[in-house]
């Protein structure tokens, strides 16, 4: 039997049988990972609180040929305030369906889980907009699963300060106005396109440090928001019920 320890965020829980969970986790250095938490349902269960969606908690995991258990989960954060509001909640979810698409088992990189934490933060505090958190978490969560358009600038010409950029979103490649001709991609100013740029390359450490007129941020979001759905050719159904509510 191998036994092993990780902190994680809570993506999903399904119930199984009586009072079981199977839990689905963003973990820091295993990536997503799914496993049962028997009898977390009961309230007096030692894993109730721990495997809940949106904890952040630290799990001992038991595994037994192919069946994984949580066996420990020790709550290090809940957010709760994510509640108070449906869309803040909405938005949460969909964070944590696009963290189980993008980030595969034994994923050793932890910056998915620092990335799903600091949105959830920031979403919580409301001390940055929510489209441009959204934008933030669906750009990079695609650069680190291996989507990452090139930002490079025009992919004919090369120049980075056009007014009027057009993504490729199928291809995620640029082009300027003038190189793009009649193409109708996805449309961006400069200052939404130097915000990509930032959000795609920058170190972790900077990336939320994006600052954005009111004009141009739902410009970046629209335009994210396409890109996500283009290179993973498929639909969200937390997305769909945040559009309804927005």
């Amino acid at each position: 039997m191998e036994v092993f320890n990780t902190d994680g965020v809570v993506l999903k829980v399904r119930h199984t049988g009586e009072s079981d969970r199977i839990v689905t986790v963003l973990t820091r250095d295993r990536g997503v990972i799914s496993a049962f938490a028997k009898a977390a349902r009961r309230p007096k269960s030692k894993l109730h609180a721990g495997t809940q969606t949106f904890c952040y908690a630290d799990l001992t995991y038991s595994k037994r040929g192919d069946t994984l258990n949580i066996t420990e989960a020790a709550v290090k954060e809940v957010f709760y305030d994510l509640n108070d509001d449906l869309k803040t909640l909405a938005l949460a979810q969909y964070f944590c369906q696009l963290a189980e698409e993008l980030i595969p088992p034994g994923d050793t990189d932890g910056e998915p889980l620092r990335l799903l934490l600091n949105s959830l933060h920031f979403l919580c505090s409301r001390k940055k907009p929510a489209l441009l958190i959204k934008a933030i978490t669906e750009l990079r969560l695609a650069a680190l699963a291996g989507y990452a358009p090139d930002i490079d600038g025009c992919c004919m010409c090369g120049t980075e300060d056009s007014a009027h950029m057009y993504l490729d979103c199928n291809e995620g490649v640029f082009y300027c106005k003038t190189c793009g001709g009649e193409f109708k991609g996805a449309h961006l100013g400069h200052a939404a396109f130097a915000a990509m740029r930032h959000i795609v390359a920058a170190e972790f450490d900077r990336i939320y440090a994006v600052r954005l007129m009111d004009d141009a941020m739902p410009e970046l979001s629209a335009v994210a928001e396409r890109y996500m759905l283009s290179q993973t050719e498929r639909g969200y159904s937390t997305l769909t019920f945040y559009r309804s509510i927005e």
